[in-house]
């Protein structure tokens, strides 16, 4: 019986001790995110034919428009000071053109994600951005028509409409697997983390970078807050 007993304790100290185990130790990081109100950004370009078109359906634009808030522009990530964390592709991105908007405004994937492209309006829409390291022009694409693009860069990924100046969107690629994204009220939660220490990133577009260096500890629920200011 005792011998039993010692085995069972060596593979249970083997068991805890082993790295792929430890990683599975888990806490979260929480807190709100405060700024001062962002105004709505619009671009003179080519395509006011085509922009027209909108016109009977501003009222529906701008309700749209008061559901979002900001707030959920606003990227945190965690990047590992204390271990090395493997970083792949998301399995899934996409971004919906809808009522002349893109959605969702703010996007973050990993490097070497796929991002589909959705036109779920009646009429033609553009995607293209200028940002070095991830120009593409997808062109003209008609209802229903879905273009994809893998991003590589690292960083923010400005995109635009060619058609609908009003357009505009950014991707977010980050070399960490660890992110989310702030709510409408400005919480966040950035759970299953494993215990160490990690270079925080708070990402808005409006906003310079606000960076901080923590410790977390297994188990550990610590509360974060922080303020963007220009």
């Amino acid at each position: 019986m005792k011998r039993i007993l010692t085995i069972s304790t060596v593979l249970i100290c083997l068991f805890l001790s082993d790295p792929a185990v430890a990683q599975t130790q888990t806490t979260s990081v929480y807190g709100r995110i405060f700024m001062p109100a962002v105004k709505k950004k619009t671009r003179s370009f080519r395509g006011r034919v085509y922009r027209n078109r909108l016109s009977s359906r501003k009222k529906r634009q701008k309700n749209f428009t008061k559901q979002r808030t900001s707030f959920q522009d606003v990227i945190i990530a965690a990047y590992p000071l204390s271990f090395k964390a493997k970083t792949k592709p998301l399995a899934k991105a996409r971004i919906l053109q809808k009522n002349a908007e893109f959605r969702p405004h703010v996007l973050a994937i990993t490097p070497g994600t796929r991002v589909d492209f959705i036109n779920l309006d009646r009429f033609f829409h553009n995607v293209f951005s200028y940002t070095p390291g991830a120009k593409f022009n997808i062109g003209r694409r008609r209802t229903n028509a879905v273009v994809s693009r893998t991003i590589n860069k690292t960083g923010q990924i400005k995109l635009f409409c060619d058609i609908h100046s009003q357009m505009n969107a950014t991707i977010v690629s980050l070399k960490t697997p660890y992110f989310t994204q702030a709510g409408k009220s400005g919480v966040y939660l950035l759970k299953n983390l494993p215990s160490g220490k990690y270079r925080i990133e708070v990402i808005h577009p409006d906003f310079p970078k606000t960076i901080t260096i923590i410790t977390v500890k297994k188990n550990e629920k610590q509360e974060q807050s922080f303020t963007l200011s220009k």
